[in-house]
């Protein structure tokens, strides 16, 4: 992989990981008794994983090492 793709994907993985950590902190402050177990926040994880790319490729901003 050369530097111009690291460029152009670095900013799509530093929204996912704020992306991430933005619900997790709402899902822990608003979840009903207390902390979610691990599988709903791993859960959580691998639908943002999905999701994310997805709605970047509808939006048209998907960096060319996703197309």
């Amino acid at each position: 992989m050369d530097w111009d793709s690291i460029r152009e994907l670095l900013p799509h993985y530093l929204a996912l990981i704020v992306i991430l950590t933005v619900l997790l902190t709402g899902l822990t402050l608003f979840w009903p008794g207390g902390e979610p177990s691990i599988w709903v926040q791993i859960g959580l994880a691998v639908v943002l994983g999905l999701a994310y790319p997805t709605a970047v490729r509808y939006l048209g901003y998907a960096p060319a090492a996703w197309e």
